[in-house]
Order: C-alpha cells, then structure tokens, then sequence
C-alpha cells in the first residue's frame, strides 16, 4: 500500500517565465539565484517526468534551458569582471574564491577573456607575480613536510584554493 500523499503542480511557460523574472529582478547574488533556478530545472524534470516528451513539457523544459543559459551568461560576466579585479590586484584570496566553485573550463573561459581585458603591462607584472609567489609557496611547503619532495601545505599555512587558483593562471600565462 503506497502511504505517501501528492499533489499535482501545473506549469505554463508564461507563468514560469514571469516567476523566473522576477526571482531574477530580485536577486542580490546570481550565483545563489543562478543555482536556485538550477534546481528548479531539476525539479520540473524530476517531478515532471510523467510529461517528458509532451509538446507542452518541450516548451516548459526549453524556457527553463533558456533562462538558466542566461544567468550563467551573467554569473560568468559578474565573474570575469571580478577575475580583472583580482588579477590587477594580484590578489590569490580573491582569485581562489572566483577560481573554486568555477568549473575548471569555465573558469579558463573567464580567463582567456580577462586577459584580453589587461595591459601588457598588467599581464607581465602578473607573469611576475605568480611565478614567484608559486616558488616561493612550493618552499614553503616543502619547509613544511616532514618528507623529501614532497609538500604540506597545511603544515606551511597555505591555502590549497590560492595554490590552484594561481598554479592555473600562471599555466594559461605561460603556455
């Protein structure tokens, strides 16, 4: 016997798209709004399943698509615009920060473009910058193991998130 209770939900797009709208009007943070709306892709299609392959489903699932490709359009932009900043700055706390919850693609998609955002000037001083930082993090956590070769980051007091974060700038740097 199937003790659970239900309940049915309808969705137009229109309502869907006026509701998507507005959560997006209202929002303080994309990311967070971004992942909500993520979520509530996965919803409609969990929860929407007995519809899958409808005409009606289709237009439902195509105008979800359409706003979450949006807000990673804005998610990214936000970013890259963050990514400049911090890359003028030489500043690994920041870079960590926009680098960690990024994909490792999409944060070197915001990459590429923010370079091409920066002077000469700024990209040596960059090149500079995390070479010696990246040397002078290695020692340190070299310093720091009580094995040969090898590195303890923790022990040395550097974060991780920083060294990836500035390990893959100066990759893209120097490639």
């Amino acid at each position: 016997m199937n003790d659970s209770k239900s309940i049915t939900i309808n969705i137009s797009s229109s309502e869907l798209e006026d509701f998507c709208q507005e959560l997006l009007k209202r929002s303080r943070d994309i990311t967070k709004t971004h992942d909500a709306l993520i979520t509530l892709e996965s919803f409609i299609s969990l929860f929407g399943r007995a519809s899958h392959g409808t005409k009606e489903y289709q237009v439902i699932e195509s105008t979800i698509k359409a706003i979450t490709e949006n807000s990673q359009k804005a998610v990214l932009k936000k970013n890259t615009f963050e990514l400049i900043k911090a890359l003028k700055q030489c500043n690994a706390d920041a870079l960590a920060k926009i680098h960690t919850p990024l994909s490792r693609n999409g944060f070197y998609q915001i990459l590429q473009v923010s370079i091409g955002e920066l002077s000469d000037d700024d990209i040596r001083l960059l090149m500079i910058w995390s070479d010696n930082w990246l040397k002078e993090v290695k020692q340190l956590a070299q310093e720091a193991s009580a094995y040969p070769n090898a590195m303890d980051f923790k022990k040395a007091g550097i974060s991780i998130e920083e060294f990836q974060a500035v390990s893959d700038i100066d990759r893209v740097l120097n490639a």
